[in-house]
């Protein structure tokens, strides 16, 4: 009976065959970037003891013309070249990202991610954490006279005895998807609870003052006293739980 012996050739070219593909496969196929989000005095903090890193604000361009981080790059992320931009920096290289309220941020960490950079810092808040710990921007415009004020807002809160606000801001994205689902509410709880949205960038004092970091924020109030406040996107189902709280 004859047994038939391994082919020894045909191995060899099977294993030479997938070292050749491994070759041809990018690096970054299996990098894994390391990332972190951290609070705005760190990330200052590590800015100064980076030395050689790269700074990206993917802000408008009009954003990044209000005031921006030192040696920031501005790299807009709703460009349709933002990810080819990306993918021409240095990726060996720590990189610190921002914008203004931490959502545009998350999304440009996440392409980093896809693209192997080696490691990614991001600042928790944005531009409007790094403003509420009164840390320096590079042509800062003069502030603008609020359209909201604190007063408005007490005077708001004194004339309800339970609201819900929603702290928005034109160019959140997540703000504009719960505006349907929060006018909605507002019609079919008139009467039980007030339900109100403040412009952040048209009441920067009053956000300032009640530490509005991040966007969307909704808060909760009954007799004026706020009862909880929750960041991120809510769903109706969020929105309802938090004014069950109310009764």
């Amino acid at each position: 009976m004859k047994v038939n012996q391994p082919n020894n050739n045909s191995n060899i070219s099977l294993l030479a065959l997938l070292f050749g593909l491994l070759l041809f496969i990018s690096p970054a196929a299996f990098a894994q970037t390391t990332s972190k989000t951290i609070p705005a005095v760190e990330f200052q903090n590590q800015l100064k003891n980076a030395g050689k890193a790269v700074i990206i604000d993917v802000r408008t361009p009009e954003e990044f013309n209000t005031g921006h981080l030192d040696q920031a790059k501005n790299l807009n992320i709703y460009d349709a070249t933002f990810q080819e931009q990306l993918s021409k920096i240095d990726k060996t290289q720590p990189v610190y990202v921002y914008c203004k309220g931490g959502g545009r941020s998350a999304n440009a960490v996440k392409k980093m991610q896809e693209l192997g950079f080696a490691s990614v810092y991001e600042l928790k808040g944005g531009i409007m954490a790094w403003e509420q710990q009164g840390l320096p921007l590079n042509n800062a415009e003069k502030p603008k006279t609020d359209l909201f004020t604190s007063t408005d807002f007490d005077k708001m809160l004194k004339a309800n005895k339970n609201v819900l606000v929603d702290f928005y801001a034109e160019w959140c994205l997540p703000c504009k998807q719960m505006e349907p689902v929060l006018l909605k509410l507002k019609n079919q709880l008139k009467g039980k609870v007030a339900i109100e949205r403040i412009n952040v960038d048209e009441a920067k004092s009053l956000s300032k003052s009640i530490h509005i970091e991040g966007l969307p924020v909704v808060a909760i109030y009954q007799n004026g006293v706020e009862i909880k406040r929750v960041t991120g996107f809510q769903s109706e189902q969020d929105l309802l739980k938090l004014i069950q709280l109310l009764k």
